[in-house]
């Protein structure tokens, strides 16, 4: 093989395309045409069999801990747990591997609340902080910081912008109550 090294990837790159190459160890190819990397790690050419594979790297991997900040997306809720997609610890993006993260509805906010759909909905993306050291990372968001940092309408699905202490939709003209993350990114 051609040892030149070309560029650090993590799973999901795109590192070349399937009319140039053949997707060789660590790659695959999407349902677009597209190599991409499957591992952590550097990628590598062989020109002549016309092959793109990708050398493993074995960095310790970025895993959250009790007391981290995490980001990530609501991919289910009912009226006591909320799952949580974790893309992001300490700032600092983990897509090397995926982290399934749970907020009970005890954990959600400092006031009362009967159900996790008055402080999160599907898809939104929230800040949150983890609670312990194993799979599935049990979560809060009852500090001020923590919470919900993009939400959508849930009538158009449009998003919500902060104002004052509630959620507005300006396609809608409605009001909406989430858990809000003093970090909360769409301000009016």
């Amino acid at each position: 093989m051609d040892k030149r090294v070309v560029k650090r990837v993590t799973p999901g790159d795109i590192v070349g395309v399937e009319e140039e190459f053949i997707p060789g160890y660590g790659a695959y190819i999407d349902e677009e045409g597209y190599i991409r990397s499957q591992l952590v790690g550097i990628t590598q050419f062989d020109l002549v069999k016309r092959i793109i594979s990708i050398k493993h790297v074995k960095d310790k991997p970025l895993t959250p801990k009790p007391g981290a900040i995490v980001e990530g997306i609501i991919t289910g809720i009912s009226d006591d747990l909320a799952f949580v997609n974790i893309y992001a610890i300490n700032e600092k993006f983990s897509r090397s591997i995926n982290f399934t993260g749970i907020i009970h509805v005890s954990q959600a906010s400092n006031e009362y609340i009967k159900s996790l759909y008055e402080a999160f909905r599907l898809g939104e993306v929230i800040k949150a902080k983890v609670l312990n050291d194993y799979h599935p990372y049990q979560l809060t968001t009852r500090e001020p910081g923590l919470g919900v940092i993009v939400a959508y309408c849930s009538r158009c699905g449009y998003p919500l912008y902060r104002k004052d202490d509630r959620l507005y939709c300006p396609r809608c003209d409605q009001y909406e109550t989430r858990k809000i993350s003093v970090f909360y990114l769409f301000r009016e």
